[in-house]
């Protein structure tokens, strides 16, 4: 009884946020940190507890039907990331759509350099393994498999298995043609 409150409670903590969610959602935690206006999302999302969607002042996050996010993983929105239907994410995995220069500044705390910001976009049906890196610029094609563990840093095309650091196609995945995809 006690825990069927908190995830209606949860569900309209984040609505009143100012994500835009369409349908039902599960939650176990207020997984939006930032800017929860620039949310956008269909229906049946399934986020486990301690996922993270992170969305800054300028970023736009926006996600299809029937996602699942699975705990500890984190999107760190500064710029724009699209994520299509039915696309499933392991734990620990990390997805940004910027990094940084390599210049050096001592003048500045952390000696970060400016912010290079590319949209990533990971298209319907895909399925992301446990513990991969999405780096900015990348578009991952429907269909496709990323494997435990890779560090994704160009595009993937659809219907492949992509595993390793960096992620290289391993295998083409020949689906049936009366298939749903």
């Amino acid at each position: 009884m006690l825990k069927r409150i908190l995830y209606k409670w949860l569900r309209v903590r984040i609505r009143r946020s100012g994500a835009k969610i369409d349908g039902d959602f599960y939650c176990e935690s207020f997984f939006i940190k930032g800017t929860a206006k620039n949310f956008r999302s269909a229906n049946h999302l399934y986020i486990e507890k301690d996922a993270i969607m992170s969305i800054k002042e300028n970023g736009k996050l926006t996600i299809g039907a029937y996602f699942y996010m699975n705990h500890y993983s984190i999107i760190d929105c500064y710029y724009q990331i699209t994520i299509g239907n039915r696309v499933q994410i392991g734990p620990h995995c990390y997805i940004a759509d910027f990094d940084h220069d390599l210049v050096v500044d001592l003048n500045r705390p952390f000696h970060r350099g400016d912010k290079k910001l590319a949209p990533v976009i990971i298209e319907d049906n895909v399925w992301i393994g446990a513990g991969v890196t999405i780096l900015k610029g990348v578009t991952i094609g429907k269909n496709a498999i990323v494997a435990a563990g890779a560090v994704v840093n160009k595009d993937v095309p659809a219907n492949t298995l992509v595993a390793g650091v960096p992620a290289t196609v391993k295998k083409v995945i020949d689906y049936p043609v009366n298939a749903n995809t």
